[in-house]
């Protein structure tokens, strides 16, 4: 009996033991990471990233052109991550339609990190003549209208300087929607983790279901507008499924 009983025991801890292996690898899965910049070279700009509309690669740009992309990889213990430094911001693009691993059905869970350094100014994002961020990532998807020509629907996660966190602000005839996630000097100098359900989002802004996969997702900091010097870093960009 004392042997029955400890075979039973062992083929039920064999099982277990695969039951959790098996979770843990599911888990893995539902996890789409999008950069974390530590393939890149520290004082290059990514070498993943493209300009806003997709069509060329900054880090291959030259002369004057190449100096007006504030952005550059940085290390610190040990961690790469991006860093822009300047006056006057350029978006940078990471294209995710030609991803086939994405569905954001399945990992709705838009996670990165912000770490603040130096805001704009008085910059706020519904002043047209104020429109400035210390930091910004948009998810960029199908196409909207304006008047006679289509431009990407977009959701805009910013840095404030003013805004309360929470603010929510609509641009473009609709197309752009802004999200106010963190606000003023608020944790200077700490990185800070943000998650949102871009799935959520979208029906909650737009009225309708967004296609499973974003056309991109970009970054932008900026104080062009309030002739302020920003200085802000981004990392580890994923997609994550609602469990994790």
């Amino acid at each position: 009996m004392r042997l029955i009983r400890a075979l039973s025991l062992l083929i039920m801890s064999t099982i277990l033991s695969q039951n959790l292996y098996s979770q843990s690898e599911s888990e893995k899965r539902k996890i789409f990471f999008i950069e974390d910049f530590e393939k890149d070279e520290i004082g290059d700009l990514p070498a993943s990233w493209y300009n806003q509309k997709g069509e060329a690669k900054p880090i291959y740009y030259e002369g004057e052109l190449r100096k007006t992309y504030h952005y550059a990889v940085e290390k610190e213990g040990g961690n790469k991550f991006l860093r822009f430094e300047g006056n006057r911001g350029k978006h940078m693009s990471y294209p995710l339609l030609n991803k086939e691993e994405i569905d954001i059905y399945k990992t709705p869970i838009l996670s990165w990190k912000f770490r603040i350094h130096e805001i704009p100014v008085g910059a706020n994002e519904d002043d047209g003549d104020k429109n400035d961020a210390a930091a910004s990532v948009y998810i960029a998807f199908d196409l909207g209208r304006v008047l006679f020509k289509k431009v990407p629907k977009t959701i805009r996660y910013t840095w404030s300087s003013t805004l309360p966190v929470g603010t929510e602000l609509s641009k473009f005839y609709g197309n752009q929607k802004i999200i106010v996630i963190g606000t003023g000097n608020n944790n200077q100098g700490e990185w800070q983790t943000f998650e949102r359900n871009i799935v959520e989002d979208y029906k909650r802004l737009f009225g309708d279901d967004p296609p499973n996969k974003p056309l991109a997702l970009l970054i932008l900091s900026d104080g062009n507008n309030t002739k302020s010097m920003v200085k802000a870093d981004y990392d580890d960009f994923k997609l994550k499924s609602v469990q994790n």
